[in-house]
């Protein structure tokens, strides 16, 4: 038969199994709601991470777009400039054959979609396009893109340059170039 003192001491083994019982459920719980607490912490601070980095990102796309559009806008005036300098020899030596050549050449590079020379009266003496010549340049341009001293970048639209500049004789102005530029990627 079981004492009195054997009961007391299986019931101080069940209390003593049933509280370590309790604290290893609730340590568990614990850890776990900490685990967790630590994985939804870390997903909220990667998506952070994430949306920091894309905008980033796109700062410097833009960045460098401008950069290299800057670049671009002064390659076609470092390219117009010798343009200028050969058609104005020839206007000065009245080869009309040669200037025609050049221009219509020159619209069958990539993106040039059409060149004039423009006499002081604002009429279209020469054209890539011969519907133009004899018409004035205001019909299809801004007047005001051919009232520089040097080339000049206009823009037109967010997709078109109008690269102008003055054919230059002895005696001052003589005509102007006009070229209609489309930049590329930007239809």
């Amino acid at each position: 038969m079981a004492t009195l003192a054997d009961k007391q001491s299986q019931a101080r083994k069940i209390q003593e199994s049933t509280i370590s019982i309790k604290t290893f459920m609730i340590s568990i719980s614990l850890t776990i709601v900490i685990i967790f607490s630590l994985w939804a912490w870390k997903t909220m601070e990667r998506r952070s991470i994430l949306r920091e980095s894309q905008k980033e990102s796109q700062r410097y796309k833009r960045l460098i777009s401008a950069k290299s559009d800057a670049t671009f806008k002064n390659n076609l005036l470092v390219f117009s400039k010798p343009l200028l300098w050969t058609i104005s020899n020839d206007f000065l030596k009245g080869d009309g054959k040669a200037i025609n050549t050049y221009l219509n050449q020159l619209t069958t590079l990539p993106n040039f979609q059409e060149a004039s020379i423009i006499d002081n009266n604002g009429v279209i003496i020469f054209s890539s396009k011969r519907s133009e010549v004899g018409h004035l340049y205001s019909t299809f341009y801004n007047r005001t893109f051919l009232a520089t001293d040097s080339v000049k970048l206009n823009m037109q639209r967010l997709n078109r340059i109008i690269i102008t500049g003055p054919i230059l004789g002895r005696t001052g102005r003589m005509a102007s170039l006009s070229i209609d530029y489309l930049l590329p990627g930007k239809e």
